[in-house]
């Protein structure tokens, strides 16, 4: 009897933001509908017509190594700024 009364006025209470989160969702499925089709490329069509040398030296040079090295320096970065006392 008593969980009956406190699940009532939890859903009560969750009434209303929930509706606002529909409301929201709808609105954005409708701005979304609004938006024009965009005419997207296969990225292998777009990677054949990079040049042999470009990919000889993006090989030498380990440029997927040194963007996932800075990436997560980056992100390092990011979240040690966000710990009190560490990240002025």
């Amino acid at each position: 009897m008593f969980q009956a009364i406190i699940d009532a006025f939890i859903d009560i209470v969750l009434f209303v933001p929930r509706w606002i989160f529909k409301l929201n969702v709808d609105v954005i499925e409708v701005l979304l509908g609004w938006l024009p089709v965009i005419d997207i490329q296969d990225p292998a069509v777009l990677a054949s017509g990079i040049p042999g040398d470009v990919l000889y030296f993006t090989t030498m040079m380990e440029l997927p190594y040194g963007l996932a090295a800075a990436g997560s320096a980056l992100f390092a970065r990011f979240v040690l700024r966000r710990i009190p006392l560490i990240g002025g």
